[in-house]
């Protein structure tokens, strides 16, 4: 949890590294840099249009919602499921937690190809954040998508 609360999120060295071509879009590089500014602004405009409670059910709720979800991710994909590549950490692919977190369970797939978009590789892997991905894709708001197949991320573990 320290991560993401002492974590420094403006870290643009980090988004040249994992997404080059995103660093190279002012937008997204000052989105990275301010981004508690949207949804602070957001929050001022629903507390004036509906209230506390319609600031609690669609900030608070969301944000906490969203953040035990990327702690169970980075908890129990940690401690159960299982292996298909030799990363060096003991990350695992956990099918429950990919169904609650739209694919994000399939961690081993993750820490062994970081850049993928697609992190459910094999057919029984169900991924919703890779369909979404495609239909970015087949409107026109997605490109350059970079993915492993299992046939390729196991034939490029053996080399």
């Amino acid at each position: 949890m320290g991560w993401i609360i002492l974590g420094d999120h403006s870290d643009n060295r980090m988004i040249s590294k994992y997404a080059p071509d995103l660093a190279k879009i002012r937008f997204y590089v000052w989105l990275n840099q301010f981004h508690w500014l949207p949804i602070t602004v957001l929050a001022v405009l629903l507390l004036l249009l509906g209230g506390v409670s319609l600031v609690l059910w669609a900030i608070a709720f969301r944000v906490v919602l969203g953040h035990h979800a990327t702690w169970l991710v980075n908890s129990a994909t940690h401690m159960w499921g299982t292996r298909r590549f030799a990363t060096r950490d003991d990350s695992r692919n956990t099918w429950w937690v990919a169904l609650i977190t739209f694919g994000e369970g399939w961690h081993n797939n993750h820490h062994a190809h970081p850049t993928s978009a697609r992190h459910g590789l094999a057919w029984y892997e169900f991924d919703q954040s890779w369909i979404q991905i495609r239909i970015l894709k087949l409107l026109g708001l997605a490109k350059s998508i970079h993915t492993v197949t299992v046939d390729s991320a196991l034939a490029e573990q053996e080399v």
